[in-house]
């Protein structure tokens, strides 16, 4: 008995206790087949019903219990208009949600130096007019949530965050976000009113480079450092993870000099050493190797620093 009169309900309440609208469930449309004409419509304090028939809203249920068959039942009174004796097969129905909803739109857009961003919108919402909202969304499964919306309205988000970002310089970026969520809030609101739904307010959860080594650049100039030492500490950074010797010199900003006198030089080889004379090669008889031996040849050491500079 139980089941037999459960198959005639109509909700979004499972006999377990659970529930078809989920958290970030905006629509459920209910599937066609469990629906008769000896429904009963329960629907819950957080939800409104949308019953279509034949292409047409025919009722927009509010919380509560609705017989279908009970005179003052809109779906009843749509049925006696057209002269139904009973619901047709194609009659959909879709539960709505009321509650707040909150949805991520991320992307990447850059600045007037063309600098790559990544940022992270977020939109808080509800739902407004729930007839408007059926009928201007489309899903192809029973649900309809806030990670469709969230791509639904995506191009509008991106294209008011560019009209900010990309006439603005890297450095003025982070003094623009009360224009950025100025010209959000004004295209989604305009936009998300045409289809039912309430903007509540909207919020900028990420604006950063999208460079890893730009972004920790920015951070130690935001610390107070030097932007010329913030770039020789980034790269010191690089270095270190390399387990490069020369990057506490980098991080310091004094030349590095590494044990050059391990460096072989092959026989051919000949280095420039300034002011220095050019040895003369030594030639080969029967009775072993002559010649005029070559002069003594300052060190590698020596020659680097007098490039470079250095220490004595």
């Amino acid at each position: 008995m139980s089941i037999s009169f459960r198959g005639q309900v109509v909700s979004t309440e499972l006999e377990n206790g659970a529930s078809l609208m989920t958290q970030d469930t905006i629509i459920f449309r209910y599937p066609k087949e469990n629906i008769t004409s000896k429904s009963l419509f329960i629907v819950q304090p957080t939800e409104r019903c949308i019953v279509i028939i034949q292409g047409q809203i025919a009722a927009d249920l509010p919380p509560g219990t609705h017989n279908i068959q009970s005179p003052a039942n809109p779906v009843s009174a749509f049925l006696s208009k057209f002269r139904y004796q009973s619901l047709p097969y194609d009659t959909v129905v879709y539960f709505v949600s009321m509650t707040r909803h909150e949805v991520r739109v991320s992307g990447i857009s850059q600045t007037d130096d063309l600098v790559p961003l990544e940022y992270e919108v977020a939109v808080y919402f509800r739902v407004q007019n729930p007839s408007l909202l059926v009928t201007n969304v489309q899903f192809g499964s029973q649900y309809f949530k806030d990670a469709d919306l969230a791509a639904y309205i995506n191009p509008i988000v991106d294209q008011d965050v560019s009209q900010v970002l990309n006439n603005v310089k890297l450095v003025d970026v982070f003094k623009k976000f009360a224009d950025i969520t100025t010209a959000v809030t004004a295209g989604l609101k305009t936009f998300l009113g045409e289809i039912g739904i309430d903007l509540i307010s909207v919020r900028i959860t990420k604006l950063i480079p999208q460079d890893p080594e730009l972004r920790r650049i920015l951070q130690l100039r935001d610390l107070g450092i030097e932007i010329n030492d913030a770039i020789r500490l980034g790269l010191a950074r690089v270095l270190a993870e390399r387990s490069d010797p020369s990057s506490v010199n980098m991080a310091l900003g004094v030349p590095y000099f590494p044990q050059l006198s391990t460096i072989v030089i092959g026989g051919g080889y000949l280095p420039y050493v300034g002011g220095g004379v050019t040895p003369t090669p030594s030639h080969e008889t029967p009775g072993g190797v002559v010649g005029t031996p070559a002069p003594q040849m300052p060190t590698v050491q020596s020659v680097l620093k007098n490039v470079f500079g250095g220490g004595k």
